[in-house]
């Protein structure tokens, strides 16, 4: 299949779910640097009828953390960082308490004790959160609901944390 093929065969599969009301979005194949496909479907807002754009963005919720888990497995490719290395390695501004107890593993693992940002601080605020940075306020300064590494417990601030290592180490 040359490239005009596969881009004809792929406009017609992403058609017919976009028919079906099954896809909305934005689609980019490329190789390497080589973009050879991308297109947007569907809308942006049904409520105001705005149609999606190549670079509309998307908020992925929780799906983002597989993302953040990637970035942070090439760091460590990289040698960056390390799975083993406490949070206070990398963000030595970061409370001591739960900084040199806390590791990269930790956070990736949901074990870390982190708990999660929606708090009142969060609702008071949210309308101004931009960056990573703006959200460590929510929740830097709480207690670990355990002791790093002694149970699971899922963690939007230790995806949080993350984010701000990897914008620190990058």
């Amino acid at each position: 299949m040359d490239e005009t093929e596969m881009q004809m065969e792929l406009q017609a599969i992403l058609h017919s779910f976009v028919a079906a009301d099954k896809f909305s979005g934005a689609v980019l194949v490329a190789n390497h640097q080589t973009i050879l496909f991308q297109q947007a479907y569907g809308l942006a807002s049904q409520r105001f009828h705005i149609p999606n754009q190549i670079d509309t963005k998307f908020n992925l919720g929780s799906n983002n953390k597989m993302f953040t888990g990637v970035a942070v497995v090439q760091l460590a490719e990289q040698r960056k960082l390390a799975f083993h290395d406490p949070i206070s390695t990398h963000l030595p501004q970061y409370p001591r308490a739960v900084a040199e107890k806390v590791t990269i593993h930790h956070l990736l693992t949901h074990t870390s004790g982190l708990g999660t940002y929606w708090n009142e601080r969060f609702d008071a605020t949210w309308a101004r959160l931009r960056t990573v940075e703006d959200y460590l306020p929510l929740f830097r300064d709480d207690p670990l609901s355990f002791e790093p590494g002694e149970k699971y417990q899922y963690s939007n601030a230790g995806f949080v944390v993350l984010g701000a290592i990897i914008e620190h180490v990058s």
